[in-house]
């Protein structure tokens, strides 16, 4: 198997979402949602991205308080941290302010509804003028609409969604040196619930059947 990133459906919502929020309107935000349950690729896509264009990720924990995450941010914009609170903040807008770059906060729901972290993110998004992507599990649309300050300032929300057959069969396609017939591609779609990790697994486990069988191509009845 080759490594290769490949641009699902849902690498291009991604892509379709992070441009919206890259306008240059002046007075528009610049902050959009995407979510989805988990294996879809998501933080793939976000890390791809980061790595191509930039943009900063921060991966919420579990114990992540403000303090902490403010530390956490001013680190991937490559400064060493002030260290009171407010030093932080400020040291941060400041360095987006003279370089700005996309913001990427991924797993945003880990830190539940805890509005003091919630808001110091949009302060950050409000003065720096950055983008700012955040990135959840599935629900994490509605548990942010219960903080209307920050869901309004969405101006992208998308759904990463399973893969599907056409997903499968351009992953196997990128990816694989064996042909898959389409009856192989529909039970790799079935088998992987449309998730990337099972995808490639199971397109892994086929090649392995087909150097058993010396075959270029394979089919549903070689696969276990």
């Amino acid at each position: 198997m080759k490594e290769k990133f490949v641009n699902t459906k849902n690498v291009k919502k991604f892509l379709q979402v992070v441009q919206k929020a890259n306008h240059k309107k002046i007075g528009m935000e610049r902050m959009a949602l995407i979510f989805g349950k988990t294996g879809y690729g998501k933080t793939e896509a976000a890390i791809r991205y980061a790595a191509q264009s930039g943009a900063v990720v921060v991966r919420m924990k579990e114990l992540m308080k403000g303090r902490w995450f403010l530390r956490e941010l001013i680190w991937e914009l490559g400064q060493s941290p002030e260290w009171t609170t407010e030093a932080l903040f400020k040291q941060i807008t400041e360095t987006l302010k003279e370089k700005p770059r996309s913001i990427i906060i991924d797993e945003i729901d880990r830190v539940g509804l805890n509005s003091q972290l919630l808001e110091t993110i949009r302060d950050i998004h409000d003065v720096s003028k950055v983008p700012v992507i955040l990135i959840g599990e599935d629900q994490a649309d509605k548990k942010l609409m219960r903080m209307p300050r920050l869901f309004d300032r969405l101006i992208a929300v998308a759904k990463f969604e399973p893969l599907d057959q056409d997903d499968v069969k351009e992953f196997a396609k990128e990816v694989s040196e064996i042909r898959f017939e389409q009856d192989a591609v529909e039970k790799i779609t079935q088998d992987s619930e449309g998730k990337i990790r099972k995808v490639v697994s199971l397109i892994h486990e086929a090649e392995d059947v087909a150097g058993t069988l010396q075959r270029k191509s394979i089919g549903a009845k070689d696969l276990r």
